[in-house]
């Protein structure tokens, strides 16, 4: 998810101290505002947000689950050129 969330120079230190016990990160700094990167489960990302909030969420963009094959193992491709779907197991990295 990434999360714009309202900054004022006050509140600043003590949304960078949430950020970083729920183990996000920011990406943009701007003036006024932070955007902050997480990924985990959903109500992980809930939780971030929650405690976001009093400081003024702007915008929120959230994924479902996203998949990639770990190593050299890719999905094959299809005879129209599209890729097979890939099985999710043990040896696909998840985000949620």
């Amino acid at each position: 998810a990434l999360i714009k969330v309202g900054a004022t120079l006050d509140s600043r230190s003590h949304i960078m101290q949430l950020v970083d016990v729920f183990r996000a990160r920011v990406v943009d700094v701007a003036p006024e505002s932070l955007v902050i990167e997480t990924t985990g489960t959903e109500d992980k990302i809930d939780g971030l947000i929650d405690m976001l909030r009093p400081f003024g969420v702007i915008e929120i963009a959230r994924t479902g689950r996203v998949a990639m094959a770990r190593g050299q193992n890719a999905p094959a491709a299809l005879s129209d050129g599209a890729l097979a779907p890939l099985e999710i197991d043990d040896s696909i990295a998840c985000s949620v």
